[in-house]
């Protein structure tokens, strides 16, 4: 049975957490078969039968109530994210670390227009904004931060290598 993927958006620095004591926390929360990837709040679990939004109040609770951090949470299932590398136009590209998928908790009402004389190349497609970075991600002012403010959104990114690996975990 094909699993569920939450991603913690924010996790680090001051909201660091124990990917060990996240997965004893969502075990305690009644979410099965928790695996975590990285340390950056990757999570894949058996659903049980729970909506998107069901399993994602049930993470941010047991998070708030683990560790007292108050992280968004967005759920994609296995579908879904296979759904979204195939509509990611840049995700045949040779720098798969340097192309992200913003996940977004919803579609935007307003269009995308990305600032003149940039690089970074970025494409709104549903609850998904696809940016290459040429000359990588470190430097260029689009992050997950500028998308959310000029959408009017919550979103978290995640590179193509992450993202291929969480499409492995949760098959």
């Amino acid at each position: 049975m094909a699993r569920s993927v939450a991603l913690l958006r924010g996790v680090g620095g001051p909201t660091a957490l124990k990917m060990s004591a996240l997965r004893e926390v969502l075990a305690s929360a009644g979410l099965g078969e928790v695996t975590t990837l990285q340390v950056a709040g990757n999570i894949v679990l058996d659903d049980g039968g729970r909506s998107p939004d069901e399993v994602a109040g049930t993470i941010q609770a047991a998070v708030r109530g683990g560790f007292g951090f108050d992280l968004p949470v967005l759920v994609r299932s296995h579908a879904e994210l296979v759904d979204a590398h195939a509509r990611n136009p840049f995700a045949d590209a040779a720098e798969g670390r340097w192309v992200q998928t913003v996940f977004l908790d919803s579609v935007p009402a307003v269009r995308l227009d990305l600032p003149g004389g940039i690089p970074e190349e970025a494409v709104l497609d549903g609850r998904e904004v696809f940016v290459r970075y040429p000359e990588g991600i470190g430097g260029s002012t689009l992050q997950a931060g500028w998308f959310e403010k000029r959408l009017g959104v919550t979103g978290t990114a995640r590179n193509a290598n992450t993202i291929a690996k969480l499409i492995a975990l949760s098959a």
